[in-house]
């Protein structure tokens, strides 16, 4: 029986990082695919941006499914819960706190009307918080243990490279976003989608891991 009951927990936590995963993927092509199909064709500079866009029920919905499900997880240790809570956490703020709307003037945005510059920073913030979570988990935690707390078996170390690799290219997207947002927003690079590209290759990262 115990075995069984044990058999269930894998099931069921397998599945809900699967979710996870397909959740993180399906938003930067969902927001994509979908601003290209309205009346007027136009791709974002970022994932954020869609939220002053028809797509904003999409990026608030799918975000807010990704913040439930990290938030529900529970992992095989009382870490693997923090960080994912946090994870979760933070997702939440990036929808409260839109990126700006870069018009030129202050505006106030959001459920809680802050004016944009300012939650622009927030927004950030969180945004960087999430995927450095998330890389630690991929990093540090995914890679403890199998299902059922086995030994590392050959295939459990391949997967463990797989989860390092994606850990390593989510820290590395938060980097050159910080880099590019800091130098080199204001120049030609703006026409390269810079950010949109590096936040869809850490989420995708973000998907594979999980």
């Amino acid at each position: 029986m115990s075995t069984l009951h044990e058999k269930s927990l894998i099931t069921s936590y397998l599945t809900m990082r699967r979710t996870i995963g397909i959740l993180g993927i399906s938003l930067p092509i969902v927001l994509v695919l979908g601003g290209l199909l309205q009346d007027k064709p136009l791709v974002q500079a970022s994932i954020s941006a869609y939220y002053y866009t028809p797509m904003r029920d999409f990026f608030v919905g799918l975000l807010s499914s990704v913040a439930l499900f990290l938030l529900s997880y529970k992992g095989y240790e009382k870490i693997d819960d923090i960080v994912s809570n946090l994870s979760g956490l933070c997702a939440i703020g990036m929808i409260l706190f839109p990126t700006s709307l870069h018009t030129g003037t202050v505006v106030k945005v959001g459920m809680l009307l802050v004016n944009d510059d300012v939650s622009e920073f927030v927004h950030l913030t969180f945004g960087a918080c999430f995927f450095l979570l998330l890389s630690y988990n991929s990093i540090f935690l995914f890679t403890k243990r199998g299902p059922g707390g086995g030994v590392l078996g050959k295939e459990k170390r391949r997967r463990n490279v797989v989860y390092r690799v994606c850990g390593g290219i989510m820290i590395f997207s938060v980097i050159a976003i910080f880099i590019y947002k800091t130098f080199f927003e204001d120049t030609f690079l703006a026409k390269l989608y810079l950010t949109l590209i590096f936040e869809s290759i850490a989420l995708l990262a973000f998907g594979i891991s999980w």
